[in-house]
């Protein structure tokens, strides 16, 4: 079984107000990329929120997610994972971590990765795509990292981030080549969030 670990912690300063809840077709961040889980076949889930967690539950309601606050989200991003890890599944195999800022990666990456680890269950699994940009292939989400690395999650250094964990030496990397330039597409910014194609 695989838990998800929603980080939507962040302080949104750049964009002035919660990514979480900002909409598309209709629908809030947030909910896209739960909805994305659930049709994957992900039953537990768990949104780690911040300072914004008050604002966010009043305009999203939770279909089965559990819902955790990081008190120190200023701590950044290991740190919301780390409150995510406390609340899942205790018999996890494997956690998939996703970013609320990214409602557009299509349902089947989700399923892709997945299927990936499941191929190579002790190794850490990060899609990938090609950008155009720099004509290379560059790292996105949601990554999967297996319940036996669980514990290099609260060992590194917080300023590091997930980087620390990805290139630790002890770990396994399995890259999984996907045709979907929405793993690597977040909004950080209104200039970000006007580029959303497809409607608001």
């Amino acid at each position: 079984m695989i838990s998800a670990i929603v980080l939507a912690a962040g302080e949104s300063s750049r964009m002035g107000r919660p990514k979480a809840l900002l909409e598309w077709r209709g629908l809030p961040f947030i909910e896209h990329v739960c909805a994305a889980l659930r049709g994957a076949g992900v039953e537990d889930r768990v949104v780690v929120l911040g300072r914004a967690s008050s604002e966010i539950l009043s305009g999203w309601t939770p279909s089965g997610e559990k819902t955790v606050v990081n008190p120190r989200p200023e701590d950044g991003q290991l740190s919301s994972l780390r409150v995510g890890l406390e609340a899942a599944d205790p018999d996890a195999e494997a956690f998939m971590v996703c970013l609320a800022d990214q409602p557009t990666i299509a349902p089947d990456s989700y399923k892709a990765v997945i299927s990936r680890w499941r191929e190579a269950p002790d190794h850490i699994v990060i899609p990938r795509t090609f950008r155009a940009a720099d004509a290379r292939m560059k790292r996105g989400h949601p990554i999967i990292i297996p319940a036996a690395r669980r514990g290099l999650c609260f060992e590194g250094p917080l300023d590091k981030g997930l980087h620390w964990v990805t290139h630790h030496p002890s770990v396994k990397i399995a890259d999984l080549d996907l045709d979907d330039k929405e793993i690597i597409r977040d909004f950080d910014t209104p200039e970000d969030y006007d580029g959303l194609a497809g409607g608001r």
